[in-house]
């Protein structure tokens, strides 16, 4: 232990290893639970196990002599097991062990348990959603923006973020305001709100706690006694029936089974909802929170400093009360502005009710505020509106229109306001009756559709999924093989987004340039209609899992009807013939994650890096090589094999039990959105489709364990724990505490996800080889896909003449009417494709690396850079320089303002940051800079 300390830091551990030639694990203990801190990446050295004891003052280690009769105690077993130390499972058999190291090694240590046999079933459960909370609050704040300018590397703060006022407002059981909104300009805004809320919170928790006794009229009786049926669970009334009733009004509502009543019980939370409480509103509350002693503090955080949803809780008598700060734009997820926008006049009751006299149509939208000029308490005495200069903004790079600014001053005249603290007060006023009533016109859709109160939740994707659940009513069962959820688990692989060919110029009759002496080329831009929602309709899994032999023949694997009640999942060895990598270049079959290490680059490609350090990573790529252990839903097998694909060896066959359950609420949403009237219940529906799949393969492993602690001794206690992490000191009252999560449950149905993703691939998968190859062989060329879309470059003499002979696979209801495929019989069909350009032909595309593009067509440039603010691509990038950067092989950079948090202080920020780029390491690049060949291609 030469040159170690004592006792020796889990990060040291590695050192004690080389030293000794050992192989060490340690474990932590804490609340009856053992779990692993740090497990050997050696093999062969003699391994040494140790517990890591502690206290608030102190640590040491103990050495474990029989792993697993600690294991064993800890779980009542006697007879010994053989455990892995990763996840500390137990098995019967080392040969199982090993099969099960396969998997778990792929993923950090971690207690695993299962859920029990008898216990693994998801369903629709939480049948108080359906209860509507009585009471809700929605607030925002507006802030000072103080300049200020210090640089850190590439990025430079150029002003903090003060809050300088806010309104909320109280909505009833009635969809009515309680009170009269509250409105405060001054100085301490975030500590006058926190006052006001928590007096607010203590005359609802007295409303909440207060149970008024049933009332009942001779009629209610009468429904009573006749009911047949629960109102709650919809099964059939016996002797156990019991009369629910409304405890804030004492009136009767139906009748229940008692076990359902329970369940039914009025929830005890107030949320507060704030229109992006996670990456701004929150930050400026977490600034006072750590002085509320007298309140439990909770979080459901994603980082050390970003939460969902957080809450304050206090108990009354025998109730417990919070206050739950929800995020609205969790649920909808675009600007306040474009969602006023969408809703339909006529729902703005809670806007009209604080507006009695007064000419609504100027509310009806979102207003314009000059926040960078709002730089002091001293501009809001000013008794003008400022010029439209000042209306300018570094985060969008630009200012607002003639138009907009002609409805501010209209504004101001209408409501003959004085100053700029009026015109403040009046902004954030309507912000927060605009939020109010958006946010309950989404409740009262959630509620009128799905039975459903959506502020009991936190996401849309949460929502979505138990209104699924609730709707479809089809229990799920959950593996309580823990082989089996990390064999699935392996087998989960995202969207596929790639540059095949990095430019192509069309030319054809439709363009103006076209030259009738070189060949026919047009660009099409395909869009697959709601791919997941496409996937959902299909049969999936819901139980009946079971291995089964894998000494099966090729003809059986063929032979599994697309239509059977019975699935499979194969882990299988595949060989890609030489033979299909030129027809299977553009789109190579099962895709699959891949370390692309720098040998792997073309010399094309090592130019273009220019000495940039090349750092390899694990990416999605779909490639020509050989596949070793791959795991497969069968469909997806049957259609590789078809395609040519050799099967070699069948590992292992996972069976279940699959229909089309998901379908009945998918085609209710997609049938809903077709026949609704409004662009805000169309986007409502299309939303609940589209957030359902994310819950279907929700990976908790990701989850972090942040406490936030207001209180010295408890911080003190954590930090000595064996499980913790790290901590950040916020400010002198408050800190967070990332601790090791000790145990970790796998609960989630991820067979569904696995599934679901597999489908679209195979959707897409079809499209291409069975539509556009089979049409066109080598005349079509794959230019880039991202997911659910396609561009190819196709020689033919007119894509629209030979779209005509295919209408039952196109969406072309976006063609303009007079266009003659112009029809709606397809209309936001699922699983059609659509041209994303609507018919507008597409000049030009450049292609750089995956999601960063531009396509120049008759509508204008359709631009990509992840990572950049799309303000920047649009004000400052061009085609052109799309063009400059593949041909000079040149990155560019653009400077973007952000709003960012530094223990949780907002700050404006400019990041000069790369914009475009012209390397790609997805593809082996030719040295023509403009044809690629898929990794694994026996040319490279």
């Amino acid at each position: 232990l030469d040159g170690v300390e004592c006792p020796v830091p889990l990060n040291k551990i590695p050192i004690v290893e080389r030293l000794n030639n050992l192989r060490i694990n340690v474990f932590g203990y804490e609340e009856n639970e053992v779990f692993p801190l740090y497990v050997s990446k050696r093999v062969d050295e003699e391994c040494v196990n140790l517990l890591l004891i502690a206290n608030e003052e102190t640590q040491h280690y103990c050495l474990i002599r029989n792993m697993s009769r600690l294991l064993g105690d800890l779980t009542k077993h006697k007879t010994k097991h053989h455990y892995c130390y990763r996840c500390l499972h137990r098995f019967a058999k080392v040969e199982i062990l090993k099969e099960h190291l396969q998997y778990c090694s792929e993923h950090s240590p971690q207690h695993i348990k299962m859920p029990e046999k008898g216990e693994n079933f998801i369903k629709f459960q939480n049948v108080h959603y359906q209860h509507p909370l009585p009471y809700i609050i929605y607030a925002d704040f507006e802030s000072l923006i103080v300049k200020e300018v210090h640089t850190s590397g590439n990025t430079e703060i150029i002003a903090r973020h003060e809050a300088c006022g806010y309104a909320y407002i109280i909505i009833g059981p009635d969809g009515r305001s309680v009170k009269p909104i509250a409105i405060y300009r001054g100085k301490n805004a975030v500590q006058h709100f926190m006052e006001n809320i928590l007096k607010e919170k203590e005359e609802l928790a007295a409303k909440l706690t207060s149970i008024v006794p049933i009332s009942m009229t001779p009629q209610d009786e009468l429904d009573f006694r006749s009911a047949t049926h629960c109102s709650i669970c919809k099964k059939a009334l016996k002797g156990d029936r019991v009369r629910d009733h409304d405890h804030q009004t004492g009136r009767y509502r139906a009748a229940l089974h008692s076990s359902c009543n329970l369940k039914f019980r009025l929830s005890k939370k107030i949320p507060v909802v704030f229109h992006n409480l996670k990456n701004y509103d929150g930050h400026l509350i977490m600034q006072e929170i750590g002085k509320l002693k007298d309140y439990e503090i909770s979080v459901v955080p994603t980082t050390m400093e970003k939460y969902v949803t957080f809450s304050l809780s206090k108990r009354y008598h025998k109730f417990k009360v919070s206050l739950n700060f929800v995020d609205s734009f969790q649920f909808l997820s675009t600007s306040l502005e474009k969602l006023v926008q969408n809703l339909t006049p006529d729902k703005f009751n809670i806007l009209k009710e604080n507006f009695p006299h007064h000419n609504i149509s100027l509310l009806l939208r979102k207003g314009v505020y000059p926040y960078e000029y709002m730089d002091s308490h001293q501009k809001f005495d000013e008794e003008r509106l400022p010029s439209i200069d000042s209306f300018e903004s570094t985060l969008t790079g630009s200012g607002i229109s003639d138009e907009d600014y002609r409805h501010a001053q209209t504004v101001w005249n209408y409501f003959n306001l004085k100053n700029m603290g009026e015109y403040h007060d009046l902004y954030v006023k309507c912000d927060v009756l605009q939020l109010a009533d958006v946010f309950e016109n989404f409740r009262k859709l959630c509620q009128h559709y799905y039975g459903l109160d959506c502020v009991h939740l936190f996401t849309a994707p949460g929502l979505a999924w138990q209104s699924s659940l609730k709707m479809t009513d089809q229990p799920l069962e959950l593996f309580t093989d823990i082989n089996m959820h990390m064999f699935v688990e392996k087998g989960i692989r995202g969207g596929i987004s790639v540059i095949t060919k990095r430019f192509s110029q069309a030319n054809n009759k439709y363009l103006p340039n076209f030259d009738a002496s070189k060949s026919i080329k047009h660009i099409i831009y395909l869009d697959c209609n709601n791919l997941y929602g496409a996937s959902m309709v299909e049969s999936l899994p819901y139980g009946g899992f079971e291995w089964i032999s894998a000494d099966v023949t090729l003809d059986w694997i063929q032979s599994i009807p697309q239509d059977s009640s019975e699935g499979y999942i194969f882990e299988v060895d595949l060989k890609y013939p030489e033979e299909l990598h030129d027809l299977h270049n553009d789109y190579p079959l099962a895709t699959e994650k891949m370390d692309i290490k720098f040998e792997d680059l073309s010399e094309f490609s090592k130019a273009v890096l220019n000495g940039m350090k090349y750092t390899p990573s694990t990416k999605l790529v779909p490639n020509l090589k050989d596949k070793k252990n791959y795991i497969t839903y069968y469909k997806n097998l049957q259609f590789y094999l078809k395609q040519g694909l050799k099967l070699e060896k069948v590992h292992k066959i996972l069976k279940f039990q699959q229909k089309p359950w998901l379908k009945k609420y998918i085609m209710f949403n997609t049938e809903q959105r077709k026949n609704s009237k409004s662009a805000f219940e169309k986007d409502f529906f299309k939303l609940m489709n589209n957030s359902v799949y994310g819950k279907t393969m929700e990976n908790i492993r990701n989850r972090v364990d942040v406490q936030l602690v207001n209180d010295e001794k408890k911080a003190q206690k954590l930090v000595a724990a064996p499980t913790f992490k790290r901590f950040k000191i916020f400010d002198n009252e408050l800190v967070g505490v990332e601790r090791v999560k000790k145990c970790l449950t796998l609960d989630k149905p991820i067979y569904v996800g696995f599934v679901i993703l597999e489908l679209s691939k195979l959707i897409m998968y079809n499209f291409h080889y069975n539509v556009m190859k089979k049409e066109y062989g080598d005349k079509a060329e794959l230019l880039f896909t991202d997911t659910d879309s396609l561009t190819y470059e196709v020689e033919t003499e007119d894509i629209y003449e030979d779209m005509s002979r295919h209408m039952d696979i196109y969406d072309t209801s976006d063609y303009p009417r007079d266009h003659f495929l112009f029809s709606e019989s397809n209309k936001k069909k699922i699983g059609c494709f659509k041209d994303e350009l609507h018919s507008k032909p597409i000049y030009e595309f450049i292609g750089l690396r995956p999601k960063l593009y531009s396509i120049k067509s008759e509508r204008g440039e359709k631009k990509t850079a992840k990572g950049v603010a799309r303000s920047v691509v649009e004000r400052n990038v061009r085609h052109e320089d799309y063009r400059r950067c593949r041909e000079e092989l040149k990155s560019t950079r653009e400077i973007q303002h952000r709003i960012q948090s530094e223990n949780h202080k907002l700050k404006t920020v400019k990041v000069n940051k790369i914009a475009l780029c012209a390397f790609d390491d997805k593809r082996y690049l030719l040295d023509d800079n403009v044809h690629t060949l898929a990794h694994g291609h026996y040319k490279i």
